[in-house]
């Protein structure tokens, strides 16, 4: 299964995220700022609270999204 093993914030709602596999890519999270609970990943001071988890990557207030549809997307 993959994971995320480090995740770095990049411009215009974007994250650079290294998997368990070593593949690194840019994932553009604008299309989630419109989707219910991550609407509030708008604020770029919110968004920058991102932590990795392993299987996920989350934000306070319980926002999530898996390392495999990340990697996938």
């Amino acid at each position: 299964m993959i994971t995320v093993k480090n995740i770095q914030v990049a411009d215009n709602n974007c994250l650079v995220i290294e998997f368990s596999d070593s593949k690194t890519k840019s994932v553009d999270l604008t299309f989630f700022l419109e989707k219910g609970i991550f609407s509030q990943l708008k604020d770029q001071g919110y968004f920058r609270l991102v932590k990795n988890n392993g299987y996920f990557i989350t934000w306070p207030n319980n926002q999530e999204l898996s390392a495999d549809m990340l990697y996938y997307c």
